[in-house]
């Protein structure tokens, strides 16, 4: 068994924004004690720039107790263009209208541009629904700031709503494991 996280991406703000956004969401987050800095950083045991913090538990309630300190559960603010996708468990992406799965080939042709600049729009060869890729479930997603969550038990949904609000008007949460 691996590690995994869960990933919250926002995928329609640019580089200069999401910049100022990383920076609201990090006080945020460390204001009302979900995370706190990593006094240690660079360790093999927690490389993040944040650890949980006294107030974890609110945003992920299968922490518990008190202890928080379990091997590289820190939190990464990313503030750069990547890549993200949903690992656990992989399905195609579906049309969110009538369901019909988008053929793994157009998928990986669409990538490149999307990283390369603007987010493709993509039509459904079921019912003939254009929409945006990000929109299309258990995709791929590109954005230039998101929230990476290492080894945290679920996040409440509540947390999730108010953490993407702040991030940006698109937010998607993938899980990943690596």
């Amino acid at each position: 068994m691996g590690d995994e996280c869960v990933t919250v991406v926002e995928m329609s703000i640019g580089a200069l924004e999401a910049a100022d956004r990383a920076d609201a969401v990090i006080r945020w987050l460390v204001d009302t004690g979900v995370i706190v800095p990593n006094p240690v950083r660079g360790s093999a045991w927690q490389p993040s720039a944040y650890l949980p913090g006294p107030q974890a538990p609110a945003a992920a309630p299968g922490f518990g107790g008190t202890d928080y300190t379990l091997a590289n559960n820190g939190v990464d603010i990313l503030v750069e263009r990547e890549l993200y996708r949903d690992t656990s468990p992989h399905e195609a992406p579906a049309c969110p209208d009538c369901g019909h799965e988008l053929a793994e080939a157009t998928l990986e042709a669409l990538i490149r541009p999307w990283l390369d600049g603007h987010e493709p729009r993509v039509g459904c060869a079921g019912c003939s629904a254009v929409r945006p890729l990000g929109e299309w479930p258990d995709g791929y997603l590109v954005g230039e700031l998101a929230v990476r969550f290492n080894n945290w038990p679920q996040l409440s949904q509540a947390f999730l709503a108010d953490l993407g609000t702040r991030m940006g008007p698109r937010w998607r949460a993938v899980r990943e494991q690596y």
